[in-house]
């Protein structure tokens, strides 16, 4: 369990993807001015395939998340995990983000501060990622469905992202 950096060209791949075959995505955009976000996991595996939840600055609680809290701290709630985003990330496409080489001090602080948050709660982040999972692929709540990712469509965007363009590219490097 670690945060990582999702690869952007796959990122805006099944964001394409998923606009393609649901006329809209619930993808989340990764890059930002200041810093790119980044996601916490595996949190789930399904068909051998694992998932990521972003972490994210929005501090409102939602049946979809868990806050981040760091109790004793000025503003407890840090921000939160925010499941209904959860995708599906081939292991090529996703980089350890290494704490420790962060140079900003008070960032770096911040991250691992919602780190030991992610480790301490891990069981808990199991089982709302395997919840919403579930709620959404059986499409429990109309308005939880609407405001996530497509799973399924998301799975079939990683397995053809695999066949056509890593398969594709470790090929030709041969």
């Amino acid at each position: 369990m670690d945060f990582y950096r999702i690869n952007e060209e796959y990122n805006r791949y099944l964001q394409t993807y998923e606009k393609e075959k649901r006329g809209i995505t619930k993808v989340p955009n990764i890059r930002y001015a200041d810093r790119n976000k980044f996601a916490f996991g595996a949190v789930l595996q399904v068909h051998g395939i694992n998932y990521y939840v972003s972490v994210s600055s929005f501090d409102k609680k939602q049946e979809a998340n868990i806050l981040i809290r760091i109790p004793g701290d000025k503003k407890e709630v840090k921000g939160s995990l925010r499941f209904n985003y959860m995708i599906p990330v081939p292991n090529e496409c996703i980089e350890r983000l290494v704490i420790k080489d962060i140079k900003d001090e008070k960032y770096r602080l911040l991250l691992n501060k919602e780190y030991k948050f992610c480790i301490d709660n891990f069981e808990r982040i199991q089982k709302k990622a395997n919840k919403i999972y579930e709620m959404v692929i059986e499409n429990r709540k109309q308005k939880l469905t609407d405001n996530s990712c497509a799973f399924s469509i998301l799975e079939q965007g990683y397995h053809e992202y695999v066949e056509n363009v890593l398969k594709q590219s470790s090929n030709e490097s041969f």
